[in-house]
């Protein structure tokens, strides 16, 4: 039986803007990957299109922002 994840269900961690001292994740975001986001990390993050303008019609994929670097980091040694 897995363990609840009070963080997950206690706060807010998913932010609906990205502030400036965010930290973009270099790999692409999926609903796989925002599970494990959610079970194996404990930091604030926001998730936003790759691009911005007549480019993200094309372009469907988002990426991932974390308030903590070394959350960042983690998830791209695991993920890329």
């Amino acid at each position: 039986m897995n363990d609840i994840n009070l963080m997950t269900w206690f706060s807010e961690r998913q932010l609906e803007f990205c502030p400036k001292h965010f930290v973009k994740a270099n790999t692409c975001i999926d609903d796989e990957k925002k599970l494990w986001v959610l079970e194996k990390l404990t930091g604030r993050f926001c998730i936003l299109p790759s691009s911005i303008g007549l480019q993200s019609l094309f372009d469907t994929d988002d990426v991932i922002y974390f308030e903590d670097p070394k959350e960042a980091v983690f998830y791209d040694l695991t993920w890329s």
